[in-house]
C-alpha cells in the first residue's frame, strides 16, 4: 500500500499521484491498483467502489470535484517559525524543515516561566 500521511506538515499531498507515478512505471496495472487502492480496500474492509463507481474517485475526477466545489488543493506553506526564507515561493513543509525548526528552538534563549 501506499500513503501520504496527509495532513501532516511533510505528506506529499496534493501531489502524492505525480510522485508515485514515475516509481509504477514497471509494474502491471493489477499491481498498481493493489498498491493504490485494492490493498486499502481489503485491508481496512472499506468496499469504495459498492458505493461509488471507480471512475468518480480517480484522481483527475476527485480533483475535479474539488475545483467544482471550489476547494483550492495547491501545496501552500504558512512558513511557522522562519521555515522560508524571505521571498522564498511557498512550498510544502518538510520534515528537515521542522528538525531545522527544533534546532533554532532549541539554541533560541528561553524566557523565565511566570
Amino acid at each position: 500500500m501506499y500513503e501520504i500521511d496527509y495532513p501532516h506538515s511533510d505528506a506529499q499531498w496534493p501531489d502524492a499521484p505525480e510522485k508515485l507515478w514515475p516509481s509504477l512505471q514497471v509494474l502491471t496495472d493489477q499491481q498498481i491498483d493493489k498498491i493504490t487502492h485494492l490493498n486499502a480496500m481489503r485491508v481496512l474492509k472499506f468496499p469504495l467502489f459498492d458505493m461509488i463507481p471507480k471512475e468518480q474517485v480517480t484522481v483527475g475526477a476527485l480533483r475535479k470535484k474539488a475545483e467544482a466545489a471550489g476547494v483550492d488543493t495547491t501545496p501552500i506553506s504558512s512558513g511557522g517559525v522562519a521555515l522560508l526564507a524571505a521571498g522564498e515561493k511557498p512550498r510544502p513543509v518538510t520534515s528537515g524543515d521542522v528538525m531545522m525548526q527544533f534546532g533554532r528552538q532549541a539554541a533560541a534563549p528561553q524566557a523565565e516561566p511566570a
